[in-house]
């Protein structure tokens, strides 16, 4: 029986938050994984992308990867992430290169030319310097071709079909082999909306329909789709990616029938704390509720920070990243609310790595302006004002409440289009002047009064065209 882990997303020196122990995190999420070889009985290792954060690696990730991989005793077979190289200014040796020709990874990608994808061959034991485009790995159930596709970014969609033709045309050559797998860096847009994905389903099926098992990384969270799967990363690197509940692991995948059993990795806990600001009208008294609230916190803390997949490898507690999310109405003034103060309350009394303060506050001069405008429309999704339907309510205010106002929806509407000529088109102060000048001419051939006035009744007193 031949097995393979897939996992994806490494990001090995990624220091969030400025905090050098993240990168730490990210080395032992990937240590564990492939500690995980033995009791999988797993043959190889199948990584498609970002196991760097950035093309310029430390010394020390470098270093601390060469010593991960040297333990690794199946092949660890890598195609490049957008984190791994640049996909428009490629360098003469990438980092993942250097680590192919030291013999600790085997790196896949294909080459790319006139709207054509090819692979050329190498082998797990010689690979030839700067890595192939597909490998053969010989199991029980016969030979597995392993294909890497590198990032493409926008470009992949409509490439997939030049890497179908890509590989059919190595399988026609070289004779079909029992499986074929590729490895691939992208996400599929029907999976996981609104999470930076760019392929379809639509455009993916003849690649479905070519391959046995499509590899996937690029984001950060768990999704399946037939025979494409994307296991997360193994660490969260964002709040949002903290609330994804068995979304990160890797994925044990089975030969003999090609079906994939998810592992949820281990990581760091994120945890969210709420605070409602609303009612203090002294940061003294806010700050002495704030402290009765955390405290009120730490047993809710301490239960997930005792999950198994959060424990260090020795079972010890890993101290959690906490989202402080700040909410309500603030009565205070911009400058005594101290956020910091808040947060340094937080790390300290629920013993936390770090603090992300998150706030949602309203001030109460906004809700006033923002009146009633429907709450769904004012804030966006996150607690945070939408500052479109701000706009429009000032603008609309300005309108009524001026000596416009006889036609306040066209000069609301004068004022948006104003906006934008200036933000988006970066029209000068004359210009801007004669877009307002020409507009009022139009809206008001016959001049304005003050507000409330008609214009008959303007002309009937004597006013003028400005």
């Amino acid at each position: 029986m031949t097995r393979f882990l897939h996992l994806a997303d490494i990001h090995l020196g990624r220091q969030q938050y400025g905090v050098p122990q993240r990168a730490t995190d990210a080395k032992l999420s990937f240590q564990h994984a492939l500690s995980q070889v033995s009791a999988e009985d797993a043959d190889a290792i199948l990584l498609p992308g970002d196991l760097f954060d950035s093309r310029d690696v430390r010394p020390e990730t470098l270093a601390s990867v060469e010593d991960v991989l040297a333990d690794v005793e199946v092949p660890v077979i890598v195609s490049p992430g957008n984190h791994d190289q640049n996909m428009s200014r490629r360098r003469d040796l990438t980092w993942l290169q250097y680590l192919n020709n030291k013999g600790l990874i085997t790196l896949l990608s294909a080459d790319f030319a006139d709207d054509r994808a090819s692979f050329a061959p190498t082998d797990v034991e010689s690979s030839r310097e700067g890595g192939g485009g597909y490998v053969d790995l010989e199991t029980d159930e016969g030979t597995v071709r392993v294909f890497g596709v590198q990032y493409r970014g926008a470009y992949m969609e409509r490439q997939i079909s030049a890497v179908v033709d890509g590989i059919e045309a190595v399988n026609a050559a070289e004779g079909e082999p029992a499986a074929t797998v590729v490895l691939a860096h992208f996400g599929v847009d029907d999976a996981v909306p609104d999470l930076g994905a760019t392929v379809s389903v639509a455009s993916l099926t003849p690649l479905m329909d070519a391959v046995d098992y499509v590899a996937l990384g690029h984001i950060h969270k768990r999704y399946e789709v037939e025979n494409v799967y994307n296991p997360g990363s193994l660490e969260a690197f964002s709040v949002q990616e903290g609330r994804w509940d068995d979304a990160h692991g890797y994925y044990v995948v089975d030969a003999a029938d090609w079906s994939a059993d998810h592992r949820v990795s281990k990581r760091r806990p994120y945890v969210t704390v709420e605070f409602d600001v609303s009612g203090y009208r002294t940061f003294d008294d806010l700050r002495a509720a704030f402290e009765d609230a955390v405290r009120d916190e730490q047993g809710r803390v301490e239960r997930v920070c005792g999950k198994v997949e959060f424990q260090a490898g020795d079972g010890s507690r890993r101290d959690p990243i906490v989202n402080l999310r700040l909410t309500g109405t603030l009565l205070l003034d911009h400058v005594a609310f101290d956020v910091d103060a808040l947060r340094d309350i937080a790390e300290e009394t629920l013993e936390a790595l770090y603090v992300q303060p998150t706030d949602n506050t309203e001030r109460k001069a906004i809700q006033e302006l923002l009146g009633d405008i429907d709450r769904d429309e004012a804030f966006a999704a996150d607690g945070t004002v939408n500052t479109d339907a701000l706009q429009e309510r000032v603008f609309t205010t300005l309108a009524e409440e001026s000596r416009y106002s006889t036609a306040a929806d066209d000069v609301a509407s004068t004022l948006d289009e104003l906006e934008g000529l200036v933000t988006e088109d970066g029209a000068g102060v004359g210009e801007a002047a004669s877009y307002l000048r020409e507009r009022r001419r139009e809206l008001f051939p016959d001049g304005v009064g003050e507000p409330g006035e008609t214009n008959e009744a303007a002309a009937a007193e004597g006013g003028e065209a400005e």
